[in-house]
């Protein structure tokens, strides 16, 4: 079944899988793009996961543009805070569907399950425009990423906070807010969402740590954090 406001696809006999819009503006006909958000358990279990996956990721049109494991927390949240963040671009709502219901991926996914914890998954838009382009051609040192995730967000100019960040160095490498929820049904039973509480994911990079923690000191960005109910920021590693 598909419209402009649900995708379903069977995912086994017994079990349906669906993208739900949860966004006024969600096109599921759009790319689209799935957070990964969770702590990990056994690394050496997950890390093989990914490289038995990849390739059916990228059968389907699918890509991963960002992993990142924390290193260091600069604003605390208990519900919020996790080690790991994923973020998978899929061109279509139906792609995703269709990894999904793969009986081989199934069974890959069963290493997941097993290597990870505290679990959230959702789809976001892309709110911010092009691809990351940091133009200082003389740095050859490694990138650094902030990485923030919010809950109930109220905030709406984020094209400012963007003009605002590149006169700090500091650069969007993806700004996301929530588009759609992952729902489950068993034959004869009722749709359930999975649990996704967040409402925007914003992942920057910089040439520096302090550069990065700079900006989430400065004014205008602590005008950003007061407007979302929880917030949690930290540095990540990446690895994607």
């Amino acid at each position: 079944m598909s419209n402009n406001k649900i995708v379903s696809q069977n995912l086994t006999k017994k079990l349906k899988g669906s993208v739900i819009s949860a966004h006024r503006s969600t096109q599921l006909e759009d790319p689209i793009f799935a957070i990964n958000w969770f702590n990990l358990k056994r690394i050496w279990l997950y890390e093989l996961y990914n490289r038995l996956v990849i390739g059916q990721l990228k059968s389907i049109g699918g890509s991963p543009i960002f992993k990142g494991r924390l290193q260091k927390i600069i604003l605390d949240n208990d519900r919020l805070r996790r080690d790991m963040l994923l973020i998978v671009k899929y061109p279509k709502a139906q792609a995703f569907l269709d990894l999904i219901s793969s009986k081989i991926f199934q069974i890959k996914s069963l290493l997941r399950s097993s290597s990870v914890i505290h679990f959230q998954f959702g789809f976001m838009q892309k709110i911010n425009s092009g691809s990351l382009n940091v133009t200082n051609s003389k740095y050859k040192g490694k990138l650094k990423y902030l990485v923030h995730v919010c809950e109930n967000s109220e905030y709406e100019n984020f094209q400012d906070l963007i003009d605002r960040a590149a006169s700090m160095e500091v650069f969007p490498h993806f700004i996301g807010q929530k588009s759609a929820m992952l729902g489950l049904q068993k034959k004869d039973g009722k749709l359930r969402t999975l649990d996704f509480v967040l409402s925007h994911v914003l992942v920057f990079s910089g040439f520096d740590t302090d550069a990065l923690e700079g900006f989430t000191r400065s004014a205008f960005y602590q005008e950003f954090v007061q407007t979302n109910k929880n917030n949690f920021i930290g540095i990540y590693d990446r690895k994607i």
